[in-house]
């Protein structure tokens, strides 16, 4: 009876199959995009070449006869210097922006900045015009140039004329005429790293220096700015497009360089001396080159406006020398010189804004005039001015008007 009433054992089952879902293999990663390689560390003897080039610039422009406005002016010029030395530094940035960024916005930065630049050009120049109507300013010496005493840059017929010269900067000081210049080479600079970007550099080179002849030979001007006098753009846009294409591919430069270090240092500072004992009339130049009016060969052969072969030459392997010179010192020419030419040479369009007006203050005082109070005195307002610009940019004086 118990049996009966026991439960019937339990049925013992198989265990019924888990289902389990398919988990989907996960997919392979997406090729990474390599990372962008990391910013160049900034070229310090490249800022310290243009710090010294507004150091020459203005020492020059304030016009003061003294044996440092000679020595400064024997040797380099500011415009040559200034002008290759922002060709590198565009082809260096920009060239790697280009790349980076892409095409559209590196070149609307490239028109934002050459706009900047017009911008505050056209305000100088309308502020000068405005300055020469208050008494005692010794606006003159803005207005005439010492190479052309007898041109007004102001004088135009009527107000609407003199309004037009402003807009398009054929009026303006002398001291700040180059600016035209750079304003149309910086508003090119796309067509060029696009060129560049698509390794048409030969093409680049044979257009730059194609240019180049073309302008000597012919003599044109293309831009109404008061630089095509000057600094005519189809002859001096050789500096500028050259130092571009250095610059884009400074990499692959530096590696070549590395490799024929010594041939390379050996063969810029022999040209720089022989440039530096040309520049300086050596002994037994004369009776060398067959000279018997100094003068008259320098006319010739040593034209800036027309940047003739012989100043070319000299010119950029003194720069190329000074350069080589500011890398080799390292730290040291960082540490010696940099506490006054990096300021400078990084705020240069800064520098080339606040001299015009130091050139004119300076002018202003009366003791100052002409010959002024003979050398020391005058080297010590030279290096005074100096100082006084230095001090502006290292308080940051003015920064938010005036662009850098």
């Amino acid at each position: 009876m118990s049996a009966v009433l026991e439960p019937p054992p339990a049925l013992e089952l198989a265990p019924a199959p888990v289902l389990r879902e398919r988990v989907p293999l996960p997919a392979p990663p997406a090729p990474r995009e390599p990372a962008p390689a990391p910013a160049p560390r900034r070229d310090v003897a490249l800022d310290l070449l243009r710090g010294l080039a507004m150091v020459i610039l203005v020492v020059n422009h304030i016009h003061l006869e003294t044996s440092l406005e000679y020595a400064t002016r024997a040797l380099l010029s500011a415009a040559e210097v200034l002008v290759a030395v922002s060709g590198v530094v565009a082809g260096m940035v920009f060239g790697r922006r280009w790349l980076m960024h892409g095409a559209r916005a590196t070149a609307l930065m490239l028109l934002r900045r050459a706009r900047t630049l017009y911008v505050a050009s056209a305000a100088v120049v309308a502020l000068v015009y405005v300055l020469s109507f208050v008494p005692g300013l010794a606006t003159e010496v803005l207005s005439v140039s010492p190479r052309r005493p007898d041109v007004d840059l102001y004088a135009f017929d009527g107000p609407l004329r003199t309004l037009l010269a402003i807009v398009t900067l054929e009026a303006g000081p002398w001291q700040f005429n180059i600016l035209g210049f750079f304003i149309a080479a910086i508003a090119a600079t796309p067509a060029v790293l696009w060129a560049l970007a698509r390794g048409w550099w030969p093409a680049v080179l044979a257009a730059s220096w194609g240019l180049y002849v073309a302008g000597r030979t012919w003599d044109l001007e293309v831009l109404p700015s008061q630089s095509e006098r000057p600094f005519p753009l189809l002859v001096w846009q050789v500096l500028f497009v050259n130092g571009m294409v250095l610059g884009f591919h400074r990499r692959a430069l530096e590696g070549f360089a590395r490799r024929h270090a010594r041939k390379l240092v050996a063969g810029v500072v022999v040209l720089g001396a022989a440039a530096a004992y040309l520049r300086l009339h050596g002994p037994g130049l004369d009776a060398l080159l067959g000279v018997r009016d100094w003068d008259a060969w320098e006319k010739s052969f040593f034209h800036k406006a027309s940047l003739d072969p012989a100043r070319l030459t000299a010119l950029v392997a003194l720069t190329a020398a000074a350069y080589v010179a500011l890398r080799a010192g390292g730290r040291h020419a960082e540490r010696a010189l940099g506490w006054l030419l990096l300021p400078l040479g990084r705020n240069s369009f800064y520098v080339f804004i606040v001299h015009v007006f130091v050139c004119l203050a300076v002018a202003s005082v009366p003791f100052l005039a002409g010959d002024g109070l003979g050398n020391a005195a005058n080297i010590a307002v030279q290096i005074g001015c100096l100082l006084a610009i230095w001090a502006m940019v290292k308080r940051r004086v003015l920064f938010r008007w005036i662009p850098r």
